[in-house]
């Protein structure tokens, strides 16, 4: 059943709604919920996810959404957004630009995956639909000009101070 069919059910899109809006909340460890000064329209959503059924149709195409990275040292397990065949797809529905943080945490997850070896990763796109962009990197090019080190030296690197900060914070 197309994404678009599945939007127009009334109850499910309520269901979603309550359940994202439990994990959100739980997160920010408050007890009386923010409204979003920006609250997504029905249409707007619709729009959005025809835009990422239209980008994944292709139907060969391996595709893991939330893939879990198992945690490491001070970092706990976490989970990405889109795992489509070898490459690792960040979802930034946002009106602003690619930032630096939105490297960093690919490169993170990145580094996860090299120390559990979970899942292949070659490349890593962040889309952001609701701007109609596109970054996609081959990984070891994204951590050599993100580092000047190739992707094993970085990844390595990043796990170990994981690893080691936990170590030597809790020695002290």
């Amino acid at each position: 059943m197309p994404i678009v069919d599945l939007l127009e059910d009334a109850a499910l899109i309520r269901h979603i709604e309550e359940g994202a809006k439990g994990r959100v909340f739980g997160l920010r460890r408050e007890t009386a919920p923010r409204l979003h000064s920006s609250q997504l329209p029905t249409s707007e959503a619709i729009d959005l996810a025809s835009r990422l059924e239209t980008y994944f149709v292709d139907p060969l195409e391996s595709i893991v959404i939330q893939p879990r990275f198992k945690g490491c040292g001070i970092l706990d397990s976490c989970f990405g957004d889109i795992l489509a065949r070898k490459s690792l797809c960040e979802l930034k529905m946002v009106d602003r630009n690619l930032r630096s943080a939105d490297i960093r945490q690919v490169l993170a997850y990145c580094a996860l995956n090299y120390r559990s070896s979970q899942y292949e990763i070659e490349s890593v796109t962040i889309l952001n639909p609701r701007r109609g962009l596109e970054f996609s990197f081959v990984v070891e090019d994204l951590a050599e000009r993100a580092s000047g080190k190739n992707a094993s030296e970085l990844f390595h690197q990043i796990t170990t101070f994981l690893s080691d900060f936990e170590t030597v914070h809790q020695s002290s």
